[in-house]
């Protein structure tokens, strides 16, 4: 029997806060604060903001509609929609892209939970950025401290997944999704409070072309990509669990692109006015949350407490991702195998638990990792399925599927498809060897 096809989301409201919570987590307070900070913070977010709405919507809908439209995942989905060609080989690469995701981003989760617990006992108190950055590296090289905390992180996700998709995901996505709003507003609001916070919303608002390079622009498409999880295995997963036939997906795909783009200025909002109200650096690179910000907590009164918040807000962020990408493995591994959702936890677990323990016992192979999956695995995976979709499955085919009905949304996703998205994908890969 087919374990996966038992399982749906309750409501269109929780299908939405699942996508959301695993497209705002690592891609939005992770990885956005930094690359937008090393590329010239405004230009670079309205580039960002543009690719979502004229490429990463469409992208997204058709993914979701793969799995929509088959209620089925990955391979199945490939097969069913294209029977007879080669084409669910490109599954593969989706899949892999999730697992990847989902592993190698271990060293993130210890991070965040051990900086958690040192914010909140003070533990940086004295501390100078010198300091800071040798505790930091001091951690990395403590690899019993960093796989317990791993190891806590592992163990909260497997007990949500466990639990099922409507029990376990969709319950804990309605509760800790709106609590992660109320974390960001309530640091945002502390943070522009600050003297000298006016520099850092210049810097997030008012564009600055000479900070803007080609790099910038391969950069800002790439994040999108990322944000979204486009060829991240997810959406499709999610889409197959959407039982509503009348649902209009690109509706859906808005919604969640929407979040992602209010998500990124959030995190921007939250990060940036600190970083320049003591002085920090705003192109720290991976280690800006890490590195830069317990400067900036040690120096503004009730920090510690302001600290321990952002961190918490930070995890909830990132856990939401990981309960989203896990759920997606585990449900193509009932899909494909056929079996039980216990079975299907444990083997994801495997590979989670061996690349993470590689990522946090050796960070040059954590970074090439990022770089592989990032850059690599997931553009192509991308490009595959807008041609896919755009040429091979037929534009038409997927608006009728996805419920689309007006003339110019069907045009404007079938141009997208067959045209701009397959050259902007081409753009972003070149642009990884310049």
């Amino acid at each position: 029997m087919n374990k996966k096809k038992e399982e749906g989301f309750g409501s269109i409201l929780g299908f939405l806060l699942v996508a959301i919570g695993f497209a705002v987590g690592v891609g939005s307070l992770w990885r956005f604060p930094y690359v937008c900070g090393s590329n010239g913070g405004a230009i670079f977010i309205l580039v960002y903001i543009l690719v979502i709405l004229l490429i990463g919507i469409p992208l997204l809908t058709v993914e979701i509609t793969m799995g929509f439209q088959t209620q089925k995942t990955a391979i199945l989905a490939y097969k069913e929609l294209a029977p007879g060609k080669k084409w669910y080989f490109a599954s593969y690469l989706h899949i892999l892209a999730a697992v990847m995701v989902f592993a190698y981003t271990s060293p993130i989760y210890a991070w965040v939970l051990t900086y958690i617990y040192r914010t909140a006992t003070g533990f940086f108190t004295g501390m100078d950025a010198a300091a800071i950055t040798a505790s930091f590296d001091a951690l990395n090289a403590d690899h019993t401290t960093m796989m317990i905390a791993a190891v806590v992180n592992w163990v909260l996700i497997c007990l949500v997944v466990y639990r099922g998709l409507q029990n376990g995901v969709e319950k804990i996505s309605k509760i800790i999704l709106p609590l992660l709003a109320l974390i960001m507003l309530v640091c945002i609001f502390i943070g522009i409070r600050l003297p000298g916070a006016m520099d850092g919303l210049k810097f997030l608002f008012w564009p600055d072309v000479t900070h803007f390079t080609f790099h910038s622009f391969t950069t800002a498409l790439g994040q999108a990509f990322f944000a979204i999880g486009i060829g991240m295995l997810a959406s499709m997963v999610f889409g197959s669990y959407i039982k509503k036939k009348d649902e209009v997906i690109v509706k859906d795909a808005s919604i969640i692109s929407g979040a992602i783009i209010f998500a990124g200025i959030a995190a921007g909002l939250m990060i940036f006015p600190m970083v320049f109200a003591f002085g920090l650096e705003p192109s720290a690179g991976t280690g800006l949350t890490l590195l830069t910000l317990p400067n900036a907590f040690l120096a503004v009164s009730g920090g510690r407490v302001i600290g321990t918040l952002f961190y918490v807000g930070f995890y909830i962020a990132a856990f939401s991702s990981a309960i989203g990408i896990c759920e997606s493995i585990v449900a193509v591994f009932m899909d494909v195998f056929r079996v039980s959702r216990g079975r299907a936890l444990a083997l994801t677990m495997v590979f989670g638990v061996i690349i993470g323990t590689i990522s946090i016992c050796d960070l040059n192979l954590f970074d090439k990792f990022d770089i592989i999956t990032s850059n690599y695995i997931i553009v192509i995976g991308a490009f595959l399925i807008s041609i896919f979709t755009g040429w091979i499955w037929g534009a038409e085919n997927v608006l009728d599927a996805a419920n689309i009905r007006h003339k110019a949304l069907r045009l404007w996703i079938s141009v997208c498809l067959k045209y701009l998205c397959p050259v902007a994908i081409i753009i972003i890969f070149i642009g990884n060897f310049l």
